[in-house]
């Protein structure tokens, strides 16, 4: 062989190798193209799962924070609505005049004595003699001996029995805030109820 025809077979089987050389760096390319595009894949599902989940649990802390402000509102919206009544329940005890409101007094009296001869000390409203009508009309109708104190208590409505150094309040203060709670958990009942 002719040394031209071995530079030929040389150039020959180098031309060969490196197309063999050139096939196999492309097939190795497209493997690593299909196993990027499938790691890809696999990094763009898994960050979609990841921010769908973390939409949706924003999506329910939002629902649930609506809903949280909702029954807030409602519930100051009953609060207002609740404060109201009891002012003006409070109100109405308070403006009637003596006479409307005896029969009442007379019967809370009967129900909270004990020993049915306290000193009644009635609040700042009423005149003298309405609240001594009302002392003696009780002890006639009930035989018991009520007596009436000189002074008026500190309060609007109602009154307080006294017998020594026992007292009961039944002042309309008293009366609210001890039947207020009872009161209002019964209206929230009925408002959800309904």
């Amino acid at each position: 062989m002719s040394f031209e025809g071995i530079i030929d077979r040389i150039l020959s089987d180098a031309r060969a190798q490196a197309e063999e050389i050139k096939d196999g760096a492309q097939e190795r390319v497209s493997e690593l193209i299909e196993e990027g595009k499938r790691e890809a894949e696999k990094y763009f599902q898994a960050q979609k799962q990841r921010l769908e989940e973390k939409y949706s649990r924003e999506m329910e802390h939002a629902v649930l924070n609506r809903r949280l402000q909702q029954r807030k509102q409602i519930l100051q919206a009953r609060q207002k609505w609740m404060d109201r009544a009891f002012e003006e329940a409070f109100k109405k005890l308070v403006d009637q005049p003596v006479s409307g409101y005896s029969s009442l007094i007379s019967a809370l009296i009967l129900r909270v004595s004990t020993t049915k001869d306290e000193t009644v000390v009635f609040g700042e409203k009423g005149e003298e003699k309405d609240l001594k009508k009302i002392i003696d009309d009780l002890n006639r109708e009930s035989g018991n001996n009520f007596s009436l104190a000189g002074e008026h208590g500190s309060f609007q409505w109602g009154f307080v029995l006294k017998k020594g150094k026992i007292e009961t309040s039944m002042s309309i203060d008293s009366l609210f805030r001890y039947k207020r709670n009872d009161l209002e958990q019964r209206a929230w009942e009925l408002f959800n109820a309904s």
